[in-house]
């Protein structure tokens, strides 16, 4: 194998894992990073420094953890530098705390996701329009009652029900795949 076709191999295996753990890598980032703006800006220095260090990769090792600890350097450096200011919320142990535990919960991710999607799809079309509104088209309550012609107690007294009714779904979904294990 030529050198060239090992650095294409390294670029569609970095490729391919980014892609299946960006979602993730995202929401452990937005734990410690509130705003969209900087978390976005903390999740492209952690896909630059993954993939500058991507060839010290262990592919015996989990893919999300080591990321997820090049994520948790990328934050703590948005915080040295950036917020000079503003410090981090959490010391280094609670961190660690927070990082264990959103690994641990990160097996649960996938089934989780997959309920939601049934229920997503169950859902009337009159909820899920409310639903693709507010959380896909990020409009605000105010928006929304002035397209859907409603009051805006009415919006937050809808949403709050399909969300409810969304909440009871997954966990009937989950507690069947629990059951099925």
């Amino acid at each position: 194998m030529t050198d060239r076709s090992k650095a294409t191999d390294s670029r569609c295996d970095f490729a391919a894992l980014w892609a299946e753990s960006y979602a993730r890598l995202r929401t452990y980032v937005r734990i410690f990073v509130p705003s969209v703006h900087d978390a976005d800006d903390v999740m492209q220095e952690t896909a630059m420094a993954i993939a500058r260090d991507f060839d010290k990769y262990d592919p015996q090792r989990p893919f999300l953890e080591w990321a997820v600890g090049v994520a948790r350097n990328r934050v703590f450096e948005h915080f040295r530098k950036r917020d000079r200011d503003r410090r981090m919320v959490f010391d280094v142990e609670t961190v660690k705390h927070i990082e264990e535990s959103f690994l641990a919960a990160e097996s649960q991710f996938d089934s989780y996701h997959d309920a939601l999607e049934l229920c997503l799809k169950q859902l009337p079309e009159r909820a899920r329009r409310l639903i693709d509104l507010r959380y896909l088209a990020c409009n605000s309550i105010e928006e929304i009652s002035s397209q859907l012609g409603l009051t805006v107690r009415s919006v937050y007294t809808r949403l709050s029900q399909v969300r409810c009714g969304l909440k009871e779904c997954i966990g009937r979904r989950m507690k069947l795949l629990g059951d099925a294990r």
